[in-house]
């Protein structure tokens, strides 16, 4: 016996942007960027604010968020620790 569906890509779509799921997405993206800043400073002097940070870059189908370098400072620091690899393991 076959069942058949049909696909209801505009609820599909609703359910990937709602509320919920940008918490959900958000919360993830925040630990790892957490992890990420608590990766020790590699400078000298050592820097007084944080190396990474949220953004959101979701669109109508999906909730997305994405962490980022704040500067070339940032950029060093992750070409030497690694420290979103670190992150994302961590979290």
């Amino acid at each position: 016996m076959t069942i058949k569906f049909k696909r209801n890509t505009a609820g599909f779509n609703e359910l990937r942007t709602s509320a919920g799921a940008k918490a959900l997405v958000r919360e993830h993206a925040e630990k790892v960027a957490a992890a990420a800043n608590a990766i020790p400073s590699t400078t000298t002097p050592a820097a007084t604010e944080p190396y990474y940070e949220v953004v959101e870059s979701g669109d109508a189908k999906r909730a997305r968020d994405r962490i980022k370098t704040t500067g070339p400072r940032a950029s060093r620091h992750e070409a030497k620790t690694k420290a979103l690899l670190r992150g994302l393991s961590s979290g």
